[in-house]
């Protein structure tokens, strides 16, 4: 289950990968490698929960840092090379955010 945190500081990432439907499954996969053996040792990561578009031209990671500086060291221990690949089968549009609201689907609609 994926919580969405709305602390104060919390940064959340939305990136959005522009590609050619050929290229989708392969920035995908790229993707779960480097969730594997980068990000889950950074510090200060969240989460980082990834959709695909139905017609193969988008892929959206949102991911939840601790801090905006948590993101910022990602560079520090040596992901720069999985952003690379990626870069390479699509067009990446980050933007570091914060959560406002978020509704459950129950008719209270409690903030999660």
């Amino acid at each position: 289950m994926i919580t969405i945190t709305q602390d104060d500081g919390v940064a959340t990432l939305i990136n959005v990968f522009n590609c050619e439907p050929k290229n989708q499954q392969h920035l995908i996969a790229a993707w779960i490698r480097a969730t594997e053996e980068t990000l889950r040792q950074a510090s200060g990561h969240h989460l980082s929960p990834l959709h695909r578009s139905k017609d193969g031209t988008r892929v959206v990671n949102g991911a939840q840092w601790k801090s905006s500086e948590n993101w910022e060291n990602l560079f520090q221990i040596g992901s720069k090379s999985w952003f690379s690949e990626m870069g390479k089968c699509a067009k990446p549009d980050p933007h570091l955010y914060e959560a406002v609201t978020c509704r459950t689907e129950s008719a209270r609609g409690d903030l999660c």
